[in-house]
This record gives C-alpha cells, sequence and structure tokens, in this order.
C-alpha cells in the first residue's frame, strides 16, 4: 500500500450532501455516519429548495446548510456550478453525494477537483454507460430512463421494473460508472408516489453499497 492510502486509510472524508426535496437518502447516510458505518465527515448539505424536509434533517444533526436555488435568468449554470464549487472548497469537501439533487451540475463543477462526486438516478441503468437499452435480471430489456423524471417515465412507458443506481458523475449526464444498482418491481395501479415509497428502501441499500465500494476503491477503506 502506498503512502497517500496509507494516509487514507481509516480517515473520515469531508463530505457534502446535496438535495432538492425530503431528505430520506440523506438521513440514511447521516445515520451510518453516525455509526460509523461510512467513515464520511458531513461537513455541508446544500439544498436547492428553501422549504426541503432534508434542511430540517441536516439543522437536527448539527450540519451547515446552504440554500442554493439555481435562477437560470440570474446566471449561468456554468456560473452556478462554480459557485457551489467554490462554496464547498470552502469547506474543504473532498466527496460530493447527490441524492435526489435535481439540477445537471456543469463542468465548472464536475472539473473542480473533487476526490469523487457520486449520484443517486432513480432507475437501473446499464453497466456500459454507451447502452441506451438494459437488460433486467428477469431476462427482459426495456430503454434506459435518464433525466429528472426517470420515474415518471418508466411508469408512463408501462415497464415492469425500475430501479435505482449509483454512478460516478462524469461530462455525459447520468452516463457515469455503475457502483451499486438494484432493480424495484414497479406494480399494477401505481403512481409516482406509491412506486417512489417502495424505491426509497431500495434506494437506501444501493447508496450504502455504492459509497462503501467508491471509499474501498479510494482506499478509505
Amino acid at each position: 500500500m502506498n503512502e497517500s492510502a496509507a494516509s487514507r486509510r481509516g480517515r473520515k472524508i469531508p463530505t457534502a450532501i446535496f438535495v432538492s426535496g425530503a431528505g430520506t437518502n440523506l438521513q440514511h447516510v447521516i445515520d451510518l455516519a453516525a455509526k460509523e458505518a461510512l467513515p464520511l465527515d458531513i461537513r455541508l448539505v446544500v439544498s436547492t429548495a428553501r422549504d426541503a424536509f432534508a434542511i430540517e434533517r441536516a439543522s437536527r444533526a448539527g450540519i451547515p446548510v446552504l440554500i442554493a436555488p439555481f435562477d437560470r435568468h440570474a446566471e449561468s449554470r456554468a456560473a452556478y456550478g462554480a459557485r457551489l464549487a467554490a462554496d464547498a472548497r470552502a469547506h474543504r469537501i473532498e466527496l460530493v453525494l447527490l441524492l435526489g439533487w435535481m439540477h445537471v451540475l456543469d463542468a465548472s463543477f464536475v472539473n473542480a477537483g473533487f476526490s469523487g462526486i457520486l449520484n443517486l438516478h432513480p432507475a437501473f441503468l446499464p453497466d456500459d454507460p454507451l447502452a441506451d437499452d438494459v437488460a433486467l435480471p428477469d431476462g427482459s430489456v426495456t430503454p434506459v430512463f435518464r433525466g429528472a423524471h426517470a420515474l415518471r417515465d418508466a411508469l408512463a412507458f408501462g415497464a415492469r421494473m425500475t430501479g435505482a443506481t449509483l454512478i460516478q458523475i462524469t461530462a455525459d449526464v447520468d452516463r457515469g460508472p455503475v457502483l451499486a444498482r438494484r432493480t424495484c418491481p414497479l406494480l399494477p395501479g401505481d403512481d409516482e408516489n406509491k412506486a417512489l415509497e417502495r424505491l426509497h428502501d431500495v434506494e437506501r441499500e444501493v447508496v450504502a453499497e455504492g459509497v462503501s465500494s467508491w471509499l474501498t476503491a479510494a482506499g478509505y477503506l
């Protein structure tokens, strides 16, 4: 093991969590960090919404919160990304977790030098980031549902199964390397809210597995 890996082993990695909504996965990661199941030092929660319940969750845990809505009429996506990167850097953040974050981050953020930027996506993404179809465990093949409304799109398509995937962020939206993924059935009569309730359990498993996988590969575990 080289010196840099040795210095990382056992150290808690300074982490920011970006959210836009209720923060169920944020709470899961807060709990895992508190139990030392994941070596994360959560130093910042960033929310695009002023009324997101995730803010309350962060406040209860004593984590600083930055409310940073994006106004496309007031600043460019590049300026927004650069601003968020500077805010994260001020907290010496090394790992960024996008857990229910609803905005595409510009290259100004992606290339800002963080050790890792990981995104939870509410769909079963293929191992091949270039593929536009994905084979499911039951042998069926469906289109890949990318974008902000992946679950809604899966329901509109009539898919029998969706899922959750944790990926590493790259310049290509929702096409980064897969760290963990699991499927979730879609049942007759499901609307988006019903399906999302079931999906949250799957997402928590994917987040724990995927973050652990990244930390292991990066030498923190």
